[in-house]
């Protein structure tokens, strides 16, 4: 086994996830903290306006960069796998060349917008700066991920987020408006990418003290991504609100806010599931470069097992309490909300299947079939929206989200089954969670009626408490599943939460 793919356990995947997570579900956080002040200080109106900039300046960043960051932490978790960091150097360094290219584009691409009449004229010449920004942070964050290092990764973000969330509710208090939310934003961008340069030159520096030519590896590098680019673009439509472009000509600014407000809300609520099935990548990566087949296979069994128990009490609880919560949240005004969530929730279980199948057939380096799942699933999502915005407006909007997610799924997750050999799906147990997750969900519900703080609260407080008594007596977790938790993460806590698996498990 080589050195760099022996830190490549359960273990560590569980934990790199967390990481990831941490760097995720965090700025997600504060994502939804500057939502809800943007919403009182902007309005519907102008609420909309902005998140069309902002998702905007996201597309065009994720299209000029998710195919080669994916081929990077793909290649490099691969590469150390193999036993040859003295080649990561060699790729990063061919690579920094391509994102300098790829930066200039994006922001001459939005500066044209602005120039060209987009309104706020300076907010799109700000984003034109975050885009930019945003490709060169590509590398670095590539190459941490694919070190598996995401702690360091993951402290920058929460650091950097934490100043830019406290500054833009700053500025939006002082009438900053839409052009002083983007001007904070590319701020921390430009910190953001300097402290993440910073760790990344240093973690690769320790791998190898001189880069070495990757002519090849740069070569079929670039074939992968060359090919994943089409798969990007249609990830695109069917998971980066491509609804919003409808909406923008079919509907009205209020609406995209109201649609934009759930989506917001249902990223936050995925990035827990996603964010585990992310950290497989180069862990995949790492592992079929060794040819450790076994380790696959049985790492992606328990893997699908685990999100779906997950996944299924939080879709439950959102289901029960989300609406309510919006509505207290974000005020009278966004009301409609609620149903859009709804909506919205029934493709939660769906998502992060569909994650966890595309990373191990990224991690094994097979393209073909994602590419036609996502092209499928782009079709449905663009021709449903065509068809229902006009007439439903957000909620068509979330319905068209739903049809492309589910579509998506099904043939994803059918193939990383078939690709590791039909691993153990414990039926048992996971329909024993779902009657657990229902019956939690009810109670919370009904609390709800209580309206208000109080009932918030007492729906969340009930939905814990029921759920947790369930998972219990029902015994949710397979005994394996529940020795595996303890083993890799039960000592948090004071070794409460390894208990806690154990006593939800088969084998108590």
């Amino acid at each position: 086994m080589s050195t760099a793919a022996e830190p490549t356990s359960g273990g560590s995947v569980l934990r790199g996830g967390l990481w990831y997570l941490t760097s995720r579900i965090v700025p997600q956080f504060y994502s939804l903290v500057i939502s809800v002040v943007a919403a009182r200080f902007l309005g519907p109106h102008d609420m909309g306006r902005q998140s069309l900039i902002a998702f905007t300046a996201l597309t065009l960043t994720t299209l000029l960069t998710g195919s080669l960051y994916v081929a990077l932490v793909r290649f490099v978790g691969e590469t150390l796998g193999r036993g040859r960091p003295e080649l990561v150097r060699g790729l990063l360094v061919w690579a920094l060349r391509i994102e300098l290219v790829a930066a200039v584009a994006g922001g001459m691409v939005l500066t044209a917008v602005g120039l060209g009449g987009g309104e706020p004229k300076n907010a799109w010449l700000l984003a034109a700066v975050v885009c930019a920004v945003g490709v060169l942070h590509t590398l670095p964050s590539a190459a941490l991920a694919g070190m598996q290092r995401f702690r360091a990764a993951s402290v920058v973000g929460l650091t950097t987020g934490l100043i830019g969330t406290a500054a833009t509710i700053a500025v939006l208090a002082a009438g900053g408006g839409i052009t002083g939310m983007f001007a904070v934003e590319a701020a921390i961008a430009f910190l953001t990418l300097t402290w993440t340069g910073k760790l990344a030159r240093r973690h690769v520096a320790a791998l190898a003290p001189s880069p070495e030519p990757a002519r090849e590896l740069s070569r079929e590098v670039a074939r992968y991504a060359a090919v994943l680019t089409l798969g990007v673009l249609l990830t695109l439509v069917v998971a980066r609100r491509s609804e919003l472009f409808f909406l923008e000509r079919l509907s009205t600014d209020d609406q995209i806010a109201h649609y934009s407000i759930v989506f917001a809300v249902m990223t936050a609520l995925l990035y827990l599931p996603q964010s585990l099935a992310a950290a497989i990548i180069p862990a995949f990566a790492s592992l079929h470069g060794e040819g450790a087949t076994e380790r696959i296979r049985s790492g992606f069994g328990r893997a699908l097992r685990l999100l779906l128990v997950l996944a299924l009490p939080l879709t439950a609880v959102s289901a029960a309490v989300g609406p309510s919560v919006l509505e207290l949240v974000y005020g009278e005004e966004y009301r409609a909300t609620g149903t859009v969530l709804l909506v919205m929730i029934v493709a939660y279980p769906f998502v992060p299947l569909a994650s966890l199948g595309s990373a191990l057939l990224t991690g094994l380096g097979r393209l073909r079939l994602p590419l036609l799942a996502t092209a499928v699933a782009a079709a449905v999502d663009v021709t449903l929206a065509a068809l229902l915005v006009p007439e439903l407006d957000a909620v068509g909007a979330a319905i068209a989200n739903v049809g492309g997610q589910v579509t998506l799924a099904a043939p994803l997750l059918g193939a990383a089954i078939r690709a590791t050999g039909s691993p153990r799906l414990e039926a048992g147990s996971l329909v024993r969670a779902a009657l657990a997750a229902a019956i939690a969900g009810l109670c919370a519900w009904a609390a709800t009626a209580l309206g208000g703080i109080a009932g918030t609260t007492v729906a969340l407080l009930s939905f814990g408490l029921v759920f947790a008594a369930l998972a219990w007596a029902l015994r949710i977790l397979p005994s394996d599943d529940a020795r595996w938790l303890d083993e890799a993460i039960g000592s948090r806590l004071g070794g409460r939460l390894g208990r806690a698996f154990l006593a939800c498990s088969t084998s108590r």
